[in-house]
């Protein structure tokens, strides 16, 4: 049992370590779940449209950007609510609009469909749609006219939708959510569609915002269901501009633009816990990781060697020797017997030295045995000597007076102290 606590601490340890590699959510997961974007990045950059995404530490600019992507919703914490302050500057749907007509950027905002609950799920369910009316409060908060959404019945539908005048492809999504036909107004204009309903509209008041009523048709699941991927290098290229290179600014975060990139000089950055987390995400959560492991290994290493302390049946740590050698002679002093103490005292002097010599289990009268024949191979007559004054000690010295005790002592000293024993 005590062999094996080490190994179970150690396996404890790893398993710890383990679930800190690989277990422990990281910063892009989301990106890489069903509902996140990576997908399209990926993409889009295959089909030649070069992709920047959003970084709370860097500031975009418009003039380094030719259309911006904002699926929401956004990051927690990143974005200001919905009809925020129409003066204020932060993150928000007024803010993304003024952004878009003060730097005639092309900004296709995405509206939400799912909750995040579905990636726990595994498995859609009706429970994992946001009800219709929080997504009709989103689409409100950023365009005021009035489009109404709707939604098809529960299951998996086809539809064709056309790319240009000649060109149309198929499509496919659960449970389609798109622009009602009915209640969109003349000032907006139906830029792709289903037989039933708008999936994405534009509408004069904001000309340069776009609405996408459904996130399947560009995130990570959307783009392998039919030919929904062949929509998004088209569509970037219509809303974008012909003849446009720059890249397409995909926004997770929400962020506020510049006009022109910002100097880098003199340049002042508020501090957040969330600066820390970046000292254990992914790729460095690997380092702190193997460190885990390194400490596991030397901590189960010198349990291994050393173990722990052993116990008598009783339960108590077992005394020391110093401590019991320590009680013996006080006990002998007090009953007036030196002579045995002496004889003691000796005994365990040549035991050490046994055990000093030939390591642990030689500290017994066999070893000490061997201690004098070793002895006597290198110096036969300091070996006897020793061994006489040892002998004359052991076992007379409880009928020794207290001069002879004295003398024979001193004797035993002296030949000790001038032997060299040496080790193995």
């Amino acid at each position: 049992m005590r062999k094996a606590a080490p190994i179970l601490i150690l396996v404890v340890l790893v398993a710890f370590a383990a679930l800190a590699l690989f277990g422990l959510p990281r910063d892009n997961d989301f990106d890489h779940s069903p509902l996140g974007s990576k997908g399209l990045e990926v993409w889009l950059e295959s089909k030649g449209i070069a992709v920047l995404r959003s970084d709370p530490h860097v500031t975009q600019a418009r003039s380094e950007i030719s259309m911006r992507i904002l699926p929401l919703p956004l990051a927690a914490g990143e974005a200001a609510v919905s009809g925020g302050d129409d003066q204020s500057d932060g993150a928000g749907p007024r803010s993304w609009i003024r952004q878009s007509g003060r730097y005639a950027l092309p900004t296709l905002i995405i509206l939400p469909k799912w909750r995040s609950s579905l990636l726990k799920d595994g498995v859609v369910q009706q429970s994992d749609l946001m009800p219709l009316d929080e997504v009709q409060d989103e689409l409100d908060g950023i365009l005021p006219v009035k489009l109404r959404l709707s939604r098809n019945e529960p299951g998996f539908a086809e539809a064709h939708a056309k790319l240009t005048a000649d060109q149309s492809v198929k499509i496919a999504f659960y449970q389609a959510q798109t622009f009602d036909l009915a209640s969109l107004p003349g000032s907006c204009e139906e830029l792709l569609g289903t037989q039933t309903g708008a999936l994405i509209v534009q509408c004069e008041s904001n000309h340069n915002v776009y609405l996408l009523s459904d996130p399947d048709l560009l995130n990570n699941h959307g783009l392998t269901l039919a030919e929904n991927a062949a929509v998004a290098a088209p569509l970037m290229a219509r809303l974008r501009g012909a003849g446009e290179t720059r890249p397409v600014f995909l926004d997770t975060a929400g962020e506020v633009l510049d006009r022109m990139k910002p100097k880098e000089e003199g340049r002042t950055y508020e501090r957040s816990t969330s600066d820390l987390k970046r000292f254990f995400a992914y790729p460095l959560s690997l380092i702190w990781g193997t460190l885990f492991v390194v400490v596991a290994i030397c901590f189960w290493r010198g349990a291994r060697r050393f173990g722990p302390p052993l116990k008598d049946g009783s339960g108590n740590i077992e005394q020391s020797k110093s401590a019991a050698i320590e009680a013996t002679a006080r006990l002998l002093r007090l009953s007036g017997n030196d002579g045995r103490m002496v004889a003691q005292f000796v005994q365990n002097l040549l035991a050490d030295r046994a055990q000093l010599v030939f390591g642990a289990g030689s500290a017994n009268p066999a070893g000490i045995e061997r201690l004098f024949q070793r002895l006597a191979r290198r110096d036969q007559a300091k070996a006897e000597a020793l061994k006489t004054a040892a002998q004359a000690l052991i076992e007379h010295g409880h009928a020794m007076g207290r001069s002879d005790l004295h003398r024979n002592l001193e004797i035993f000293r002296t030949l000790l102290g001038s032997i060299e024993f040496g080790s193995r």
